[in-house]
């Protein structure tokens, strides 16, 4: 491992917890279409309106061309611009918690950011020149802000790692085993303790069945069929169905026996969810207490068609080398990536995830008034804001995935050079 994790002073770095301060939150523009005809560009521009009265906004463009045209459609939105900063960060993708900056906070207030490998969530290898470019997007925050950088060869998202911020994080042993496969489980564990000065790591399983990856072959339709896609789905971060709400309490989806007994999808996930759920009562926290649980449903399976042109079918269609070889017709079956556990909680505010609109069944309707019930009643003091995400979604992922937090430090950051704003 390159390591170049030093404490300065007495200094100790830790990941604070998501629902602490915030600074500021990250977005990557987006640069192409998960579905053609389907921008995720009015989610970015929902997400910006309505952090920007409480956090401010990072947002990393490629280029002046491209800020000037943001700037542009903030004005015609009517959206304030005033806590709105710009950083020239080229990427290729926008799913900024997985391959943007890692901020580590000390014990007085300073930061440094954290610089994973990447290898595209496990669909190629570390040396492609397609993970170069999102590789170093931490290495240009850490230019712009001038922070210090903690390196490390392991290859890790910020979706598959959950905190407390007291020394304890989760993560799920298939998804970081399948990125590193050439280390132990040991040796991963020792890596994170290293990079987050971590007390204890608890281990699930599992993910949810449809954030499996692609290669891994198809799912079970409503006619019990295997002919459906996930769209390039993680492999199972979980940020899709495990959070933490407080230092002792976690958020853990739950698909119901009703749902298991009808559906396939939702019967897999009801094992591997059971089984995590077991995994959690069991475990203690750094100092040895137990957690509090609170299950969270899991949303309908919702589907959805894409063919030639559709960003997400094309990449499949290039037929990594990893796995299942798909059919490439005119149209390929995708499953949603929905989750009502891939919130972003920052300052005052919890933006969450809903899926039914007009002519849809109404229990999807009766399921998100489910979540963001339990969402406001674990979140007191902050606004529950609901979103359509779902030109998100089609890409694997959703609000949580295209976010990353920057915590509030001291003294404040303010005084260092920053990109211009509007």
């Amino acid at each position: 491992m390159t390591d170049t994790y030093v404490k300065p002073g007495n200094e100790t770095y830790r990941f604070p917890a998501e629902f602490e301060p915030h600074e500021a939150i990250w977005l990557g523009w987006p640069i192409y279409e998960n579905k053609k005809g389907l921008s995720t560009v009015p989610v970015m521009l929902k997400i910006i309106k309505e952090l920007a009265p409480y956090v401010k906004v990072k947002i990393a463009h490629q280029d002046d061309e491209e800020k000037n045209k943001i700037i542009r459609l903030l004005k015609e939105k009517q959206i304030p611009s005033s806590h709105v900063y710009f950083y020239a960060i080229p990427h290729a993708d926008i799913w900024f918690r997985d391959m943007g900056p890692i901020f580590l906070k000390s014990d007085n207030g300073n930061l440094k950011i954290v610089k994973f490998n990447f290898n595209m969530w496990g669909y190629n290898d570390t040396s492609a020149e397609e993970c170069a470019v999102d590789r170093e997007v931490p290495q240009w925050a850490a230019k712009w802000l001038k922070l210090d950088v903690v390196t490390t060869e392991m290859v890790s998202e910020g979706g598959d790692r959950e905190y407390n911020g007291k020394g304890t994080m989760i993560a799920v042993k298939a998804v970081e085993m399948q990125r590193n496969m050439g280390m132990t489980g040991e040796e991963i564990e020792t890596e994170f303790k290293r990079v987050f000065q971590l007390k204890k790591i608890i281990w699930l399983e599992q993910g949810i069945y449809e954030d499996d990856h692609t290669f891994m072959g198809q799912l079970p339709g409503p006619d019990g069929i295997k002919n459906i896609c996930t769209p390039l789905c993680t492999g199972g971060h979980i940020d899709e169905f495990c959070r933490f709400v407080s230092p002792d309490t976690l958020l853990l989806a739950e698909a119901a026996e009703e749902e298991a007994s009808r559906d396939l999808i939702a019967s897999e996930n009801r094992k591997r969810l059971e089984t995590n759920f077991a995994i959690l009562k069991n475990e203690k926290d750094q100092d040895g207490n137990p957690f509090k649980i609170i299950r969270m449903p899991m949303p309908e399976s919702l589907f959805f068609t894409m063919g030639p042109g559709d960003g997400i079918y094309d990449t499949i269609a290039k037929n990594y080398k990893y796995g299942a070889v798909f059919p490439i017709e005119n149209e390929l079956k995708f499953i949603v990536a929905a989750s009502y556990l891939n919130f972003l909680v920052t300052n005052k505010v919890v933006l969450a995830q809903h899926y039914w609109k007009p002519g849809l069944p109404k229990r999807i309707k009766d399921k998100d008034e489910q979540a963001l019930k339990i969402l406001s009643a674990v979140f007191p003091g902050r606004k529950i804001i609901p979103i359509d995400a779902m030109p998100v979604n089609l890409g694997g992922g959703g609000i949580h995935c295209i976010t990353q937090q920057e915590p509030a430090a001291s003294p404040y950051l303010g005084g260092l050079p920053r990109p211009s704003r509007r």
